[in-house]
């Protein structure tokens, strides 16, 4: 009986000795959670309300986003604000992907102090590395232009990929409308993520640009995706010659943005989404993603300016050709109607995220007057073009939630002077309007190409200064501005129904001085690309 107690005693001690290490190690890693917690939650590129706004789970669950996003974010591909990319961070830094550590955290820790770029965006480092990195970019492309140019002389045509992550947003139409045309190029489009959203509908979103661009173009002319359904990525450039990118600023997967070129056999172009305008291009610009570029394509000699004064490489490979995406405006054939029709486009930036510059809508604050602008001119028709992410923003938990943006939308279509426009061709409802209301930055300067009055409507006179740039205030100066709804309805009162436009002669003068090689732009672009060949070739002869 002793033998046995003192076995029993023995046995007890070595568990009460294990429960205090078990109970030890639990608060150790309770407190190092909390820790790591508090970094990521001081970290500025943490944004708690963005977040929980683009992760309806987590917003459900009530679990702390912070926590949430240290624990689950690199498991489940999200991100933990705009300004940092999960799947960037870790393509970029193989050390931490394979430590498992979770990007945000280790950035807060030690990357910041080690300089280490955040995104592809990013220069790879600061000072002499950076320019380094350009230089070799730059450096490169007389040996890619000089294999390109040796394949044309073999008759080869060149392979030429068109990158798209949204068809409403595909601003190289026209360039590639006219390779298909052309002998000496084989365009194709590839449909990209876009990574700005992490709330699980990036597939659905690439099959339904997918599909509409299959509506529009050759099925010969649709390439494999980027990203299969099963998640998947291809090498769609492996044997291209040139790729096109949709600007800069990113709507793709870090392994298609324009770092990715670099190294690469192609030769990398851009083809601006939108006519630089605002502050928040400015930051684009800033960016210094188009020194990356062989070609960086610009609408008029001020918006290459702005690139001259902020590229790294002093904008060497700038070329001011024409704003290309609005070649396609020329080419509508409006219906006749007989009723004055307004075009009613609301921006998506609801509330701005982490970036003010871009919280360019006005629509939540005259949501209510929208509702009841049909009624008050019932001899006018209102064509709502919302951007495409917009009723995908308001739809959020922390705006209006999906049962109140789908009742809103209803109640407006079911108005008998109210139309929906929502296809990836907005040039059609461009002709075939009379006049514009809209707070959309890239539809500010792309306006001005009909000809007709626009109605921009800002939440205060200061924010002409603070969210646009020279040219962005030039085209508001030549545009009837509202700040409030009284304002909106005088416009329809006066200049649509009663015909009174004042502006008119000045705004056409100034529409003049932007439609720069209109509507030949995507041709003055082929020519500039076709003239470095040529050049090349005959170096190398």
């Amino acid at each position: 009986l002793r033998e046995g107690w003192r076995a029993a005693m023995r046995l007890g001690r070595k568990i009460a000795i294990a429960a205090a290490k078990l109970r030890q190690l639990g608060l150790r890693r309770a407190l190092g959670l909390f820790r790591d917690r508090a970094v990521i939650r001081r970290s500025p590129l943490f944004d708690a309300a963005w977040y929980l706004a683009n992760n309806a789970d987590v917003a459900d669950s009530g679990v702390d986003p912070a926590l949430h996003y240290l624990l689950f974010g690199v498991s489940g591909n999200r991100s933990p604000s705009t300004g940092f990319v999960t799947d960037e961070y870790l393509a970029l830094h193989a050390d931490v992907r394979a430590a498992g550590i979770n990007p945000l955290l280790h950035y807060e820790r030690t990357g910041r102090r080690e300089g280490r770029a955040i995104s592809f965006q990013d220069p790879p480092a600061c000072g002499p590395d950076a320019a380094a990195a350009y230089a070799g970019q730059q450096a490169s492309f007389p040996a890619r232009c000089a294999r390109a140019a040796a394949k044309l002389r073999r008759g080869e045509r060149l392979k030429t990929v068109f990158f798209v992550s949204n068809a409403a947003m595909f601003p190289a139409r026209p360039l590639f409308d006219a390779m298909r045309a052309s002998d000496d190029f084989d365009p194709f489009v590839v449909v990209i993520p876009d990574l700005r959203w992490h709330d699980g509908s990036e597939t659905r979103m690439m099959e339904d640009c997918r599909a509409e661009l299959a509506r529009a173009l050759p099925p010969e002319r649709l390439a494999a995706a980027a990203r299969d359904a099963r998640g998947v990525w291809r090498d769609v450039l492996e044997d291209a010659d040139l790729v096109c990118y949709p600007s800069p600023y990113e709507l793709s997967a870090f392994r298609y943005n324009p770092r990715y070129s670099v190294g690469r056999r192609f030769l990398p172009i851009s083809v601006n989404y939108g006519y630089y305008r605002s502050a928040y291009d400015r930051q684009i610009l800033c960016r210094q993603s188009y020194a990356w570029m062989w070609k960086a394509f610009f609408e008029c000699a001020a918006t290459l300016g702005e690139y001259r004064r902020h590229s790294p490489i002093g904008g060497a490979n700038g070329e001011v050709v024409g704003y290309v995406k609005m070649d396609a405006l020329a080419a509508v054939r409006p219906e006749p109607h007989a009723r004055r029709r307004v075009l009613v486009a609301l921006h998506h930036s609801v509330d701005g995220g982490t970036n003010d510059t871009l919280a360019l809508a006005n629509f939540v604050r005259h949501a209510d007057f929208f509702r009841t602008l049909p009624d008050r001119f019932p001899d006018v028709d209102f064509v709502f073009r919302p951007h495409p992410f917009l009723l995908k923003v308001l739809a959020r938990p922390g705006q209006w939630g999906e049962a109140r943006t789908a009742r809103y939308v209803a109640a407006l279509r079911a108005k008998p002077n109210v139309f929906w426009s929502e296809d990836g061709d907005y040039f059609r409802a461009f002709a075939e309007s009379d006049a514009c209301i809209q707070d959309c930055g890239s539809y500010l300067v792309e306006y001005f190409y009909t000809g007709k009055p626009c109605c921009y409507m800002l939440k205060a006179p200061a924010d002409a200064e603070a969210k646009f740039a020279p040219l962005g205030r030039e085209c508001l100066a030549n545009c009837y501005l509202a700040y409030d709804a009284a304002a909106i309805a005088r416009f329809v009162a006066d200049v649509v129904v009663a015909g009174n436009d004042p502006m008119r002669p000045a705004r056409e003068a100034f529409a003049r001085r932007v439609m720069v090689n209109y509507p030949h732009a995507a041709q003055a672009a082929l020519g500039c690309i076709r003239a470095a060949l040529a050049a090349s070739g005959e170096a190398c002869a």
